[in-house]
């Protein structure tokens, strides 16, 4: 019976260790098989990444296939520390530009006669847009009719009395008379013209005024080539002399307006470059420059007004829209050194910055990063990324597709 349980005991001992065995080598085998060496770069992204769990991508190496990295070649640069210039963002009004605009109105009592612009119209210089029917004006036209005809007559009266001075039928004081009447006339006839240039007539209308026929009316001309952008009166409406009638303007030419933080107006200057994007285009970029900074902080906003300059040629800025402003960080007022890699380097990937770091020729790792400030065509690098490592700049968007997919 006892040599029965020995027999027993070594079979279990014997057992025993055999699965100890199998476990010990199951288990290097998965060692073996499993755990891949990783090179410097991909240790220093863990280190980087620290225990986030957002960055659980760095353990993925992409590559593109070889037949899209031959037709677009991913180039790579160095995260370097810079003195990065930062660059201001704010919120923008768009405005028309004050120098191409004009508010135009009657320079006369009276009744809108004719309407020939609307709003929307586009306008040349000296284009007639309405006309007004005015006593003033019929009054002032017969005041130049009357002027010139006593002009006349004196005219006459000064060459007789000349000739009569001449042959000594009439006395020299006779002919002083007449000349000084003839200059008084000729003073009438200049002031009642000026008085109809003045409610709005052109030089043509009064140098005709007894060949044509007018009436009562006078035009209401567009001071400027631009587009009707508003028009507050209709057709039979009785206006006064100081109504607008019409804005006008140049929409080729604009302003964007800005409110700048009093914090931040010693880094703007007169010629800095300013990038304007707007909802309505996506991806793209109006370029204009720093026109003038009003050096008055609004005591209430602690702001100061910034107005930029525009072209805006294709039209596709609208007046009263809201933009996104870009004022480009002044290399000329550097700031203390910062982390950064060129802003074309950074994609997101669901919502989040992410850079593809360079583990070797053909391979990258996707690495979330945390931004900073901007200046130019850099981006600041707060975490996630080491000074010296190489990131795809040329393709990282090929890469956030490659990783997508």
């Amino acid at each position: 019976m006892i040599t029965l349980q020995r027999k027993r005991l070594l079979i279990g001992l014997t057992s025993a260790a055999a699965l100890a065995l199998a476990a010990g080598f199951v288990i290097h085998g998965g060692t073996s098989a499993d755990v891949e060496p990783r090179p410097a770069a991909t240790a220093g992204a863990t280190e980087s990444a620290g225990s986030d769990p957002s960055n659980s991508e760095a353990t993925r190496a992409l590559a593109l296939p070889a037949s899209a990295g031959a037709k677009n070649p991913v180039l790579t640069t160095q995260a370097a520390l810079v003195r990065l210039a930062r660059d201001i963002q704010v919120i923008g009004t768009v405005a028309p530009d004050q120098d191409h605009f004009a508010v135009v109105g009657p320079l006369v009592s009276g009744r809108v006669a004719k309407l020939n612009a609307g709003v929307g119209d586009r306008l040349r210089r000296g284009q007639i847009i309405a006309e007004i029917e005015s006593a003033e004006v019929g009054e002032a036209r017969a005041a130049l009719i009357s002027a010139k005809a006593r002009h006349a007559a004196a005219e006459t009266n000064l060459r007789r009395e000349t000739d009569l001075a001449e042959r000594r039928i009439s006395s020299s004081r006779e002919r002083e008379l007449a000349e000084a009447q003839w200059v008084t006339d000729k003073a009438g006839v200049r002031a009642a013209a000026e008085r109809l240039r003045a409610i709005g007539l052109s030089n043509d209308d009064i140098e005709a005024i007894d060949k044509k026929d007018l009436g009562g009316r006078v035009p209401v001309r567009s001071p400027l080539e631009g587009t009707v952008i508003e028009r507050t009166i209709t057709l039979g409406q009785a206006v006064e002399r100081a109504t607008d009638a019409f804005k006008i303007a140049d929409l080729t030419h604009l302003w964007v307006n800005l409110d700048l933080y009093e914090k931040d107006l010693a880094r703007v200057r007169v010629g800095q470059e300013v990038e304007v994007r707007a909802e309505a285009f996506p991806g793209e970029v109006f370029r204009g420059r720093v026109a003038y900074v009003v050096p008055v902080i609004d005591e209430a906003t602690r702001t100061a007004k910034v107005r930029l300059e525009f072209e805006n040629r294709q039209g596709q800025l609208s007046l009263g829209q809201l933009v996104t402003a870009r004022i480009v960080g002044d290399g000329h007022r550097g700031a203390p050194e910062v982390l950064a890699v060129p802003r074309n380097a950074v994609e997101r990937v669901e919502g989040r910055p992410v850079v593809f770091v360079a583990r070797d020729k053909d391979a990258f790792q996707q690495r979330t990063v945390e931004l900073g400030a901007s200046g130019g065509d850099l981006v600041e690098i707060r975490a996630g990324l080491a000074a010296g490592e190489l990131v795809a700049v040329d393709g990282a968007f090929l890469l956030k597709s490659e990783l997508l997919r």
